[in-house]
């Protein structure tokens, strides 16, 4: 298994660079729902094609008393925007992921070891196909 170093990612969500206040890990997931097309009456086995595809993030932020009030306006769930996630930043040649998401799940500010300091979890699902995925695009 492949493992990045990504303290050099880059995070941007609907136009805010949050790539400065992340930690821990930036979890994507893309999955696609198989649809059972099995026909016939001597089958004998499961027929399928490829159904709709998915794709969830997930990522906590650490952001401090002095730049929180700036922010904040980003941790509104139902909005509807454009996520960029470079895993090795956002640097010419890198692989990128670009999807307009929804963001559903805003939890915190959770406690944190540090006073002064706002931690929040947030949750995102694809609104629509990705426009860049590591698949198949760059920076």
């Amino acid at each position: 298994m492949g493992v990045v170093n990504t303290n050099n990612a880059y995070l941007n969500w609907n136009g805010t660079d949050l790539s400065a206040y992340w930690i821990g890990e930036v979890d994507i997931s893309s999955e696609n729902s198989s649809v059972e097309t099995t026909s016939g009456a001597n089958a004998t086995h499961v027929m399928r094609n490829a159904g709709l595809s998915d794709t969830t993030i997930s990522f906590e932020l650490v952001v401090d008393d002095v730049t929180y009030n700036s922010y904040k306006s980003v941790l509104v769930i139902g909005t509807k925007g454009t996520l960029i996630y470079g895993s090795e930043g956002a640097v010419a040649g890198k692989p990128k992921f670009e999807d307009v998401m929804i963001l559903t799940n805003v939890s915190g500010p959770n406690a944190t070891i540090e006073k002064g300091v706002h931690m929040h979890s947030l949750e995102f699902e694809g609104a629509a196909a990705p426009t860049a995925t590591f698949a198949n695009s760059v920076f």
